[in-house]
C-alpha cells in the first residue's frame, strides 16, 4: 500500500468515525433498537481488561457523579462562608453605629477584624481634613508628609487594591510589624462615589502572601470603607456642633 493510498483511507476512516459519532449523538436511542450490539462491542479499560459498552457507560456515569458531587460539596463550602462573611459584616456595620465617639470607632474596627476576619494587622490612618476634632488626633497624617506621596494614586483611584505593598508603603503603614506583613488591603475612606473628601486609609496586613491577592475581589472592602468614612462624618460633625 502506497503512502498516497493509506494518507486516503485514513481520511476515510476519520470521515466515517465522526459520520458514527454525529449519527449516534443525533440517534441516542439507536442501542435501545439494536440491544443484541451491546453484548457484542467492547471497550478497553485501563486495567486492560476488555469491558462491555454498559459497563463502560456505567463507570463514565459514577465519574460524572463523583465530580458532580465534589462541585456540589465546593458550592456548600462557598456558601456556608459566605454566610458567615455577611453575618460578620452585618455584625461589624452594627458596632459601627452604635460607636459612642471617633475613638470608639477605631477601637471597633481594629479589634473586629482582627478577630473576626483573622487579619494579622489592622491599622488606620485619618488625614487632616480640617476639623478640629481629627486635627489633635494621634493617628491623623499630615498631608504635606512625604510618605503620603506613596498612597497618592490610590486615593485618587477612590476604589481598594490588593496585593503586595511597596517597601516605602508597608514602612509607612505598618512601622515595625513592616517585614512581617506578605500582602494587605488598602482602603480609602471615601463616604461615596461623589464625595471629594477622603477620610483617611485603612490598612489590612495579613503574613499570608496569598491572602490578599491583585485579581480578587474588592466589593466587600468597598462597602466597608464606605461604611467608616460615613460613620466618621457622623462623629466629626457632632464634635463640631
Amino acid at each position: 500500500m502506497t503512502m498516497k493510498t493509506q494518507t486516503k483511507k485514513k481520511k476515510i476512516d476519520v470521515d466515517m468515525e465522526r459520520d458514527v459519532a454525529n449519527y449516534l449523538m443525533h440517534n441516542p436511542d439507536f442501542f435501545t433498537r439494536h440491544e443484541d450490539l451491546l453484548g457484542q462491542l467492547s471497550l478497553s479499560h485501563a486495567s486492560g481488561k476488555a469491558i462491555s459498552l454498559i459497563e463502560r457507560q456505567v463507570a463514565v456515569l459514577r465519574e460524572q457523579n463523583t465530580k458532580l458531587d465534589r462541585k456540589l460539596g465546593k458550592l456548600i463550602e462557598n456558601a456556608r462562608f459566605n454566610e458567615q462573611l455577611v453575618e460578620r459584616i452585618n455584625a461589624l456595620i452594627l458596632a459601627l453605629l452604635d460607636a459612642r465617639s471617633l475613638e470608639h470607632v477605631l477601637e471597633i474596627v481594629e479589634t473586629r477584624l482582627s478577630r473576626d476576619f483573622d487579619a494579622d494587622a489592622v491599622i488606620i490612618r485619618l488625614f487632616n481634613t480640617g476639623h478640629p476634632a481629627m486635627a489633635a488626633h494621634p493617628d491623623v497624617i499630615n498631608w504635606s508628609e512625604p510618605a503620603l506621596g506613596a498612597f497618592e494614586k490610590i486615593i485618587a483611584g477612590r476604589r481598594p487594591i490588593c496585593g503586595s505593598l511597596r517597601p516605602g508603603q508597608l514602612d509607612s503603614l505598618f512601622n515595625d510589624e513592616a517585614g512581617n506583613i506578605g500582602s494587605a488591603a488598602l482602603i480609602p475612606l471615601i463616604e461615596n462615589d461623589h464625595s471629594t473628601t477622603c477620610y483617611g486609609m485603612l490598612a489590612i496586613g495579613s503574613h499570608n502572601h496569598q491572602r490578599f491577592r491583585s485579581d480578587m475581589g474588592t466589593l466587600f472592602l468597598k462597602q466597608l470603607g464606605d461604611i467608616m468614612a460615613r460613620v466618621l462624618r457622623l462623629h466629626l460633625e457632632k464634635k463640631e456642633q
